[in-house]
């Protein structure tokens, strides 16, 4: 687990709820690693570095709690001759073009997006309802969406 600043309430989300995902579908987790890569790309290719290389193939999963870090933990797993897909698994949050791409291409196996879109366009209608007298509610949720290879090329054709 690459996380990005642990006082901050995304982060720790982020990092719970990745093992919460795979403990809850029967996975069984031992946990190898948690460390801060603050949000950089630099740092997560050194985290994930020095992870492969003490843990070897021990290591299946990589999370990174954004893509950022997740493009250096790329660079890493790459230069430790191992394939993503195929012998670990690498996980980004953001759904940065680059990472979109990643997936695309079959070097990623997931992030995701928080839809900006679908937040505009849900605001928008609500500032009309609200303008007409209707009732609104105090909160309106947009789902994140999991980008995999199965909606990648979708969700890169909306981000370009």
């Amino acid at each position: 687990m690459v996380q990005g600043d642990p006082e901050n309430i995304d982060a720790q989300y982020r990092t719970e709820y990745s093992i919460k995902a795979l403990t809850d579908a029967g996975v069984e987790v031992d946990e190898l690693l948690l460390q801060r890569g603050d949000w950089d790309q630099a740092k997560g290719q050194q985290i994930v570095q020095d992870a492969l290389t003490q843990y070897g193939d021990d290591v299946e999963v990589v999370f990174c709690n954004n893509d950022a870090m997740a493009l250096g933990a790329l660079q890493a797993i790459q230069a430790a001759g191992r394939t993503v897909g195929e012998d670990i698994y690498l996980v980004g949050v953001d759904a940065l073009t680059d990472a979109v791409q990643n997936i695309v291409d079959g070097n990623f196996t997931g992030t995701v997006f928080n839809d900006y879109f679908s937040q505009a366009q849900g605001a928008a209608n609500l500032a009309v309802k609200f303008l007409k007298g209707e009732d609104v509610d105090p909160v309106n949720m947009v789902d994140y969406v999991k980008v995999t290879s199965d909606n990648a090329q979708e969700i890169l054709d909306k981000i370009k």
